[in-house]
């Protein structure tokens, strides 16, 4: 497996060096090895470069700041010929959050390669794209720190998992572990009549108390199904104990959000591990039905492990709530085992370090490549990557 991170156009500022180092973990959560982004602020040398990767690497990330990322996904399709048109489910969603944008801006917002999967973002501006030809991979992402982590998460890990061949990713953290007899082991049958694996939370309390952990629940709209739990069927005062702390979601993504729930009940705590379950959210698909979502959450002071869950077809909301539940109560299970909060069973990323940059963002954002320039660039026939690009994309 060979990985190419590449990013054009711009200094690195702080918030473009997060969203690199955002991307960089989730591709270290299932790659056998770390890869770090190469950046350009030349267009020939990045398309020599480019040209290389296409004929050498399995995967290829290109990526730029959401100032020059319109720009930039024309720039990428006319050097790989792909033809575009613009999402229904990209134009669907900025539709929705955004019904003031003009029909030019949404198209424009929207252009992807035919055949590609949108990568969404939370609100469809920026959106990125992947596309798969033959045994490779081409993935265009915004460099933009408010919108990666949604992104991650919400689209561009499961794109990778059903398009790449999983034989050459890192194996599974619990391959070998014994759990046939375990709770573990039955995450996926659907069980008749009950709404949660009782069996599972019973013994994820049992293992908490043995082991004298507690856990810190922050106090969200949906803390009382847990609640419900505990007074109706399995007895967990004595571990779970629910925190006054609250937060907005405001600006944040919602996983994002969840992250900084669960951080927040453990500090202002005492306990062993914070936790959460979010509210169930809702966005369109590309058809306009609402497809409903919720996260759960646990986290240390330093890393955090999140789960999303979607509801399937004729599941109310109620039942996805029990469903994160049963989540959430499965990583605590591991979690007593391992002293990790980090990702065991879900596919999901830890949330990224502190980069540790203290220099000022004014000095930082010294843009050193015009948006025409790209533009220019990506209108030119491209010959140092076509005679590479034709035999590997031209299928498409």
């Amino acid at each position: 497996m060979k990985l190419s991170l590449f990013s054009l156009g711009a200094e690195e500022t702080l918030a473009i060096k997060e969203s690199q180092v955002a991307i960089e973990n989730a591709f270290h959560q299932i790659l056998d090895e770390p890869y770090k982004f190469t950046n350009f602020t030349n267009e020939k040398l990045f398309l020599t470069e480019l040209s290389t990767a296409v004929a050498r690497d399995s995967m290829i990330v290109a990526a730029a700041e959401p100032q020059y990322f319109k720009a930039f996904k024309s720039f990428i399709c006319n050097a790989f010929q792909l033809k575009c048109k613009p999402s229904k489910t990209i134009t669907g969603l900025i539709q929705f959050v955004h019904p003031e944008a003009t029909d030019d801006f949404i198209e424009d917002q929207a252009n992807i390669p035919t055949g590609a999967t949108p990568l969404v973002t939370q609100d469809g501006l920026y959106s990125g794209f992947g596309i798969k030809a033959k045994n490779q991979l081409l993935i265009v992402l915004p460099l933009d720190d408010k919108r990666i982590d949604y992104v991650i998460n919400n689209s561009l890990m499961q794109f990778v998992r059903e398009n790449m061949d999983m034989s050459i990713l890192t194996a599974d953290p619990l391959t070998g572990m014994e759990v046939e007899d375990s709770p573990l082991a039955k995450q996926n049958v659907r069980r008749n009549g009950e709404l949660y694996d009782s069996q599972l939370v019973a013994s994820t309390v049992k293992k908490l108390m043995d082991r004298g952990l507690t856990v810190a629940l922050a106090n969200t709209k949906t803390v009382d199904f847990i609640g419900n739990i505990s007074t109706t069927a399995i007895d967990l005062s004595g571990v779970f104990y629910v925190s006054g702390y609250s937060i907005e979601k405001g600006e944040m993504s919602a996983r994002e959000f969840a992250i900084n729930l669960a951080k927040g009940a453990l500090i202002n705590s005492k306990n062993s591990i914070g936790a959460t379950i979010t509210k169930v959210f809702s966005l369109p698909d590309e058809n306009g039905k609402q497809q409903f979502f919720m996260y759960a959450c646990i986290a240390d002071k330093e890393n955090a492990n999140v789960a999303k869950l979607t509801a399937e077809d004729d599941e109310t909301p109620p039942q996805l709530i029990y469903r994160a539940v049963e989540e959430l109560f499965r990583m605590l299970n591991v979690w007593a085992d391992t002293g990790y909060a980090v990702p065991q069973e879900s596919n999901v990323v830890v949330v990224r370090p502190s980069i540790g940059n203290k220099k000022s963002e004014a000095f930082l954002n010294k843009i050193r490549i015009a948006t025409g320039a790209i533009i220019a660039a990506g209108s030119v026939a491209s010959v140092i990557i076509s005679l590479v690009v034709n035999n590997v994309y031209g299928v498409l």
